[in-house]
């Protein structure tokens, strides 16, 4: 046998043991658990800064307060799991299965949701700002009190969501379908609301100033006292200073 084919018969045999024993490797920085199964484990606190998380099974487990900052989640399952109090600046979910997930008192900027399903996910009292979501689903979900703002919502689907109190200021929601979500109290200042599905939507309260509703589809919207000082209405009308609830 030659030194070549030594070698080549050793990596057949020791390669998947090594990808293997990762898994069992303890909670730490930069930690590799790429497609490993960790559901309803407890890894509250541990710091997984850097870590890779890519395909992991994580549903139902306990993060809370976790340090998560550039880790990568992307595809991984994380249903009904617990992020309250997380840490998790630039973190990367792209793809990943959120439903139901806990998202309480957590930090999530500039961290990447694209195409991931976040049904009915709690994310209240977070700070997600500069986030993008493209193309991400958040039908009925709680995004209340929530800051938004910088972040991108193109074409994403937010049916039925809460986001009383949310900050959507200079966020992009091109295209996306808002229909009837709960919008009330909740600042739009200088977002990107154009081409978006509206109807049904209630803005009681909001403040949509300088936003951009162009080519918006707002039959049934509840625009009761919304501040709407120089938005650009549906038909690219700007409205006058002093538009309270109708663009004057």
């Amino acid at each position: 046998m030659n030194k070549l084919s030594f070698i080549a018969i050793s990596l057949f045999f020791v390669t998947p043991t090594m990808v293997n024993a990762a898994c069992t490797d303890t909670p730490a920085p930069q930690v590799n658990w790429d497609g490993c199964d960790k559901a309803k484990q407890d890894f509250q606190r541990q710091d997984l800064t850097e870590a890779v998380l890519k395909s992991i099974n994580l549903s139902g487990a306990n993060l809370k307060k976790a340090r998560l900052t550039n880790a990568d989640l992307g595809s991984a399952n994380l249903n009904n799991a617990i992020l309250d109090g997380v840490k998790a600046k630039k973190a990367r979910f792209v793809s990943a299965s959120m439903k139901n997930i806990s998202i309480i008192g957590a930090r999530l900027a500039s961290s990447k949701f694209d195409r991931a399903d976040m049904r009915q996910a709690q994310i209240i009292k977070s700070n997600l700002s500069k986030s993008s979501f493209y193309n991400t689903n958040l039908n009925e979900a709680n995004l209340s009190q929530s800051d938004f703002s910088f972040s991108n919502f193109e074409q994403a689907k937010m049916i039925e969501i809460n986001a009383e109190g949310a900050k959507f200021h200079h966020a992009v929601l091109s295209f996306s379908v808002l229909e009837d979500a709960n919008f009330q109290n909740a600042n739009f200042t200088r977002a990107k609301l154009d081409n978006t599905e509206l109807s049904g939507a209630d803005f009681s309260n909001a403040n949509l100033q300088g936003a951009d509703l162009h080519g918006a589809d707002i039959g049934d919207a509840i625009f009761t006292n919304a501040i709407l000082d120089n938005a650009i209405w549906v038909n690219r009308k700007r409205c006058r200073t002093g538009s309270i609830g109708v663009c004057k």
